[in-house]
């Protein structure tokens, strides 16, 4: 048995999201979280928001949008959890049922206690939308190309990157994976490793990207929580695998035929959102994919 649950993302112009304090006898009692509730019989994610907003804190929202769809499992039960971002609303939010309110900012909630589900949330809001990955040195010429490579990327601008060389063995891969972290230094990037976990601690990287092999033979989180830890996924198995590891975020592919990957079926884009309303993690479209897919 599924509950699913609305809740909005109400942002301040500090960028700052308001949370509400669970009362003492509820599940969960006492920890902080985004407002909204149960979904009811025949109501959509929207007009469920739209109740339990008037409910809860008496304000009717003006402009809010589809932010993320996330599912969790707890011992007791599994929640389906429909995130929206409220722009804009009418009213002042006040705890109508007596609940604790706050304006918190991303980075703030990281010390607060907050409901395990809303953690892959909290790092989505962290996160920029579009992941970078680099091709392997060996199409591009040599590992002299490649950081010519790296450094236009970070010269545009990319906020998020993964490193990818499969051609390279450890020894040659450690010291590409070194060199683009001394390179990283300054930009306002995050970096993670295609490879080994301890590798790109040692490299200095902020995280570290699983392939589905390495995501098979792992039975926890490879890394502390104040590093990234996302992993490449292909289905469902490996979404709940990813899920269980309570890892960052995943790669879900190929959603379009993809060059690299001629003789992969390709999910399409109505697999690709069936898959990502079952995924437990924020999930990046891989495969044939533009900054316009977005």
């Amino acid at each position: 048995m599924v509950t699913e649950v609305s809740a909005g993302l109400l942002c301040d112009e500090k960028g700052r999201y308001l949370l509400s304090r669970r009362k003492s006898g509820t599940h969960l009692a006492g920890s902080w979280e985004f407002p909204g509730g149960k979904i009811e019989s025949g109501e959509s994610p929207r007009h469920a928001l739209a109740r339990e907003l008037a409910e809860e804190l008496g304000i009717v929202p003006e402009e809010c949008e589809p932010l993320l769809t996330l599912s969790h499992t707890y011992p007791e039960k599994t929640v389906r959890l429909y995130f929206r971002k409220v722009r804009r609303w009418r009213g002042t939010p006040r705890g109508l049922e007596g609940q604790a309110l706050k304006w918190a900012s991303p980075e703030q909630m990281a010390s607060l206690v907050m409901p395990r589900a809303d953690r892959p949330l909290i790092c989505a809001l962290n996160l920029h939308p579009v992941y970078a990955i680099t091709p392997d040195p060996e199409s591009l010429g040599g590992t002299g190309a490649f950081l010519d490579y790296w450094q236009t990327l970070l010269d545009a601008g990319a906020r998020l990157i993964q490193l990818r060389a499969h051609s390279l063995d450890e020894q040659a891969l450690a010291g590409l994976a070194i060199e683009c972290g001394r390179r990283a230094r300054g930009h306002d990037v995050r970096w993670l490793l295609n490879g080994p976990p301890e590798l790109a601690r040692q490299a200095g990287a902020d995280g570290v990207h699983l392939a589905s092999a390495a995501l098979a033979e792992m039975d926890t989180r490879p890394l502390p929580d104040s590093m990234l830890v996302a992993a490449s996924c292909h289905d469902r198995d490996e979404l709940e695998a990813a899920g269980r590891l309570e890892l960052d975020f995943v790669t879900l592919s190929p959603v379009n035929t993809t060059r690299s990957h001629p003789e992969a079926i390709p999910l399409g884009w109505e697999e690709f959102e069936a898959l990502c309303a079952q995924s437990p993690l924020p999930v990046f479209g891989l495969g044939g994919m533009a900054p316009e897919d977005l």
